[in-house]
């Protein structure tokens, strides 16, 4: 297995979280857990082979919401994968404020939310590319070209982004706060939520503060300072919610950074946990 990251810069900075490739030589499938985190996970994959579509050049891109558990499942084998971690912002900006609700919560075709001419540009530029570096540069590329495109968004989307980003970065915030801040009632910023970011704002707020958790303790902090400095009520109040959002004890998902793939995401995200 090969990993590879690009530092997220300019244009990019509001809209991605990570930039990762991951190149795997075997030709068995991998055994994958994934933890719930506070990106939607954009990715493009290709055969190992000269990288070769895995389906018709336009249709290898997917997204994968902002997930309400810890899964695994059975990763391909011989094969290379790109992946841009979008903020909610992101998602908003570079999907043209497509409504996420009624799309898959995992692996929804992006062709099917954009035109697929769209992603039909970026699977050739990634493709043309000799090596993974290089089509990692050309999914940045393609990214950046899409912020800042001008393009006109749902007012009500970008409402919601906003609010979440927030909540990223504040998750202790009250939902009450969030929406205030927007000008809208809770009920209405929760419904919002549910259409353009395709997740509850209490969910992405837990979520955030879990992840959170684990920086805080991968950097050195204790489990009660971790908590304390997370806004828990206490150290059990922090491992009920950890438990509740990702399955595992705190010290199970903190420890849980053992496979080449979740170190590379960890060094990409700045300690949060992607993979398991």
């Amino acid at each position: 297995m090969h990993l590879h990251h690009l530092p997220v810069t300019g244009a990019l900075a509001d809209c991605v979280r990570a930039l990762v490739a991951v190149q795997i030589d075997a030709r068995e499938p991998l055994p994958l857990a994934i933890a719930p985190h506070e990106s939607l996970m954009l990715t493009v994959q290709f055969g190992r082979d000269d990288a070769d579509a895995k389906a018709p050049l336009g249709r290898n891109t997917h997204l994968t919401g902002i997930r309400q558990w810890t899964g695994s499942f059975t990763g391909a084998g011989h094969c290379v994968s790109l992946f841009a971690l979008l903020t909610p912002l992101g998602a908003v900006r570079l999907l043209d404020s497509r409504a996420l609700q009624a799309a898959p919560r995992i692996r929804a075709p992006v062709a099917e939310l954009l035109d697929e001419r769209l992603t039909r540009t970026l699977e050739e530029a990634i493709a043309r590319s000799d090596d993974v570096d290089a089509r990692l540069r050309a999914f940045a590329a393609w990214l950046e070209t899409r912020a800042v495109a001008r393009c006109s968004q749902s007012r009500p989307a970008l409402r919601a982004a906003r609010a979440a980003m927030r909540l990223c970065d504040e998750p202790q915030l009250s939902i009450e706060r969030a929406a205030d801040e927007q000008h809208v009632g809770r009920r209405q910023l929760e419904r919002d939520f549910e259409r353009w970011i395709g997740v509850a704002p209490r969910h992405l707020a837990q979520v955030a503060r879990v992840q959170q958790v684990a920086r805080l303790a991968r950097n050195g902090a204790s489990l009660a300072d971790a908590a304390a400095q997370t806004g828990f009520a206490d150290q059990p109040h922090m491992t009920r919610t950890v438990r509740r959002v990702t399955g595992l004890a705190p010290r199970a998902f903190i420890a849980s950074q053992r496979t080449p793939i979740a170190a590379a995401f960890r060094a990409a995200t700045g300690g949060g946990t992607v993979y398991l």
